[in-house]
């Protein structure tokens, strides 16, 4: 087990670190909006798929790619926090 001395080192550390392990999809910027490609295969969905009365274009195609991860590759869905949320916008 590593130690640090500093804590934030250590928070940096760790995020990145759990970023990277639960990551199932690659953004791309194409002409009109995103791409979301899974990162196992060729599977991919964009922004344009969706409609925006239902919400922010961005979280559903990421809800969608991550759904695909996990049916189709049985990568666990990632839920953050609910208090983790809360405290990125105080």
């Amino acid at each position: 087990m590593r130690y640090f001395r500093s804590n934030q080192h250590y928070r940096l550390t760790l995020a990145q670190t759990t970023i990277k392990a639960v990551k199932a999809y690659r953004i791309e910027r194409i002409k009109s909006g995103m791409k979301f490609t899974c990162t196992h295969c060729a599977h991919s969905v964009t922004t344009m798929d969706f409609d925006a009365k239902a919400g922010n274009l961005r979280t559903q195609a990421a809800t969608a790619i991550n759904a695909h991860a996990s049916k189709a590759h049985h990568e666990p869905l990632v839920v953050s926090p609910a208090d983790g949320q809360q405290r990125s916008w105080r």
